[in-house]
């Protein structure tokens, strides 16, 4: 998609832009203009919103690998400000919520709120979807143009909630949700942080030993020539190999990576990954738990906010991020169609537990089924709270009984030939 103004071509210069349309998706392309605003308008006005603009044929030959650095770098650092981004989005709800209840007016909320962002670019993205308003596009629509940092199940909800005229209550419901979930992710994080900290330093001990210790030592029975014991042979192959072929450690480190990537970006691959997930050892448990936790919390708020059910279906069914559930919720959503209860169509596919099938069964006849999940999701949530602190007191004590072995087994197969020649010269 490119774009020719009616400027001489003389005073026009070629720029080349990355940019989001509103699907969240990213275009690559050029565009000439008099300057660089003049062509951040021009791409603004065609309904994307600029994420990188650059001057074509600026940087020279000799200055070429320099320039991919700086565009490495750049793209880097866009990357962790986006993610940066996305944890604005609570404490954004949670200033917007305050600002409505107080009966400001949402673009005079907005000017406020703009001015006490610190993110460079969720500030620029909030300024966007102000410009946006100002032009007569709805809230939900602007934020829509930013769908990979609003979630849908946000975006809805807002939608709901402008054609409801109860913007103020669903921001706040959604600020609270948006705490929730972050707060959650950060304790799941700070509690399996240690244990990642405790083995990543208990492999660098061993390799440390392997490359460093075992070598010094190994020279010693070279001097004797005498016949090793097997496991003494494996230590020294194994130190051997990592002194002189230690580069391939984190060639085959990044080959899995690759590998993990490739598969998971083909249909069978993401299924027989998400399958795996599910089946696990110890992380099954919680992995499992935060499926029902995804479902029934965003179903429960999505109804709560009177979304329609099967449009709640549509939307949940992308956030569990699992395809096999998805498959399922997918088929519940169907058989609601055709007229089954909601607690009727989950229980066919099994993915729930039977009590949860069992409360939200309660809820549809006592009429209030989006209580029901809501509460089911806060008892999930507490759940796993606790479930992520006993696998973390499971995970510690095998990590240090594991390296406890296998560096006890290094100690043994390096003493074995010391004692046997003392044994002989005794």
């Amino acid at each position: 998609m490119k774009f020719y103004g009616s400027a001489d071509k003389g005073g026009c210069m070629i720029f080349f832009y990355k940019a989001l349309n509103s699907k969240g998706e990213e275009i690559t392309d050029t565009v000439d203009a008099a300057n660089e605003t003049a062509a951040r308008q021009k791409i603004r006005k065609s309904g994307l919103y600029p994420v990188k603009i650059s001057e074509q044929g600026k940087s020279s030959s000799s200055g070429s690998h320099i320039s991919s650095l700086k565009h490495y770098a750049e793209s880097v650092n866009e990357f962790i400000s986006r993610n940066g981004a996305k944890k604005q989005v609570g404490l954004f709800s949670r200033q917007m919520a305050t600002l409505l209840r107080a009966g400001m007016p949402l673009l005079t909320a907005l000017n406020d709120i703009i001015e006490q962002i610190d993110n460079k670019t969720f500030k620029n993205i909030i300024i966007d979807v102000r410009e946006k308003i100002e032009e007569g596009i709805s809230f939900s629509s602007a934020l829509a143009r930013h769908s990979d940092i609003f979630s849908e199940i946000y975006i809805n909800m807002i939608r709901v909630g402008e054609n409801l005229g109860s913007l103020d209550e669903v921001v706040a419901r959604l600020a609270d949700m948006e705490q929730k979930r972050v707060f959650l992710l950060s304790r799941i994080r700070a509690a399996l942080w240690y244990p990642i900290f405790m083995l990543t330093f208990s492999m660098l001990i061993l390799v440390f030993l392997l490359v460093k210790i075992i070598p010094t030592i190994s020279a010693i029975f070279v001097e004797q020539n005498r016949e090793l014991p097997l496991p003494t042979k494996i230590v020294l192959g194994l130190s051997n190999f990592l002194t002189d072929f230690w580069i391939l450690i984190p060639l085959f480190l990044i080959l899995l990576w690759y590998l993990y990537k490739r598969a998971a970006a083909t249909p069978e691959g993401r299924r027989k990954i998400d399958e795996y997930k599910m089946k696990l050892p110890l992380a099954s448990r919680l992995y499992n738990k935060l499926i029902v936790y995804r479902f029934t919390m965003n179903l429960g708020m999505l109804m709560t906010n009177k979304v329609d059910l099967l449009k709640c279906f549509e939307i949940v069914k992308k956030i569990v991020n699992n395809c096999i559930i998805e498959e399922k919720i997918e088929r519940a959503a169907k058989n609601i169609q055709e007229g089954a209860s909601i607690a009727q169509a989950l229980k066919k596919d099994e993915f729930l537990p039977k009590l949860v099938i069992g409360m939200i069964s309660a809820g549809e006849a006592s009429d209030k089924v989006d209580e029901m999940l809501v509460n089911i999701g806060n008892v999930y949530e507490n759940e796993i709270d606790m479930l992520v602190t006993s696998l973390t007191g499971i995970i510690e004590p095998l990590i240090i009984i594991l390296m406890g072995v296998i560096i006890g087994v290094i100690v043994l197969s390096v003493m074995m030939p010391i004692m046997e020649m003392n044994l002989m010269v005794q």
